[in-house]
């Protein structure tokens, strides 16, 4: 057995986050730590070692599962829209909306490839839908602010332009946002949007 080393808090907060948890390697490292400095006088007993592998054997099994379990979800919103948030440095947020076209799994990370060319980590995803649950947070959109990509002639991005959403459109399964520009509607993809206040 491992015991705490030191006077300090001993409690635990929850784990709230996959990252958080102790990886199998962590472990393996410990429980060679540990039979490095047991004490000559009372080893580690056979049973006390098995139970620990058999521990260390069960952590690689839940972690394998959770993959797997976190790569079928992500493979079943394949031709579905959805909504994620991606952080950026200063504390940006953005709105990324595309429809998933394809998974992967790379360095224990699952990411989902969008239609309109963006790729995203399967955690940042904050909503999946169909075309109903899409017009349903279109209609949730239209009277908000909307902060609109700028781009230049070769497409980058130069600039943001607030506008205010009066309606929204959906063509071909394509979502756009309504608004007005001076007397003629304009018609914005969603693709477009940073965000809304």
């Amino acid at each position: 057995m491992v015991t705490p080393v030191g006077g300090g808090n001993t409690s635990t907060n929850p784990i709230s986050s996959t990252n958080q948890m102790m990886g199998k390697d962590a472990f393996l490292h410990l429980l060679v730590t540990e039979l490095r400095y047991q004490d000559p006088l009372d080893p580690l007993k056979d049973r006390d070692f098995i139970a620990q592998m058999a521990q260390f054997t069960t952590l690689e099994q839940m972690q394998n599962l959770y993959r797997v379990s976190e790569f079928q979800q992500a493979t079943a919103m394949i031709g579905r829209p959805i909504i994620a948030r991606n952080f950026h440095e200063g504390g940006l947020t953005e709105l990324v909306y595309g429809q998933v076209t394809g998974v992967r799994n790379y360095d224990g990370q699952t990411y989902l490839a969008l239609d309109s060319g963006r790729e995203i980590r399967a955690e940042q995803i904050l909503s999946v839908m169909d075309e109903k649950g899409l017009e349903q947070y279109l209609y949730g959109v239209v009277g908000k602010k909307a902060l609109v990509r700028v781009y230049n002639e070769i497409g980058e991005i130069v600039d943001f332009r607030e506008v205010l959403v009066t309606d929204y459109r959906l063509k071909n399964g394509e979502p756009y946002i309504v608004c007005q520009n001076g007397e003629t509607e304009e018609e914005i993809p969603l693709v477009d949007v940073w965000g809304f206040a």
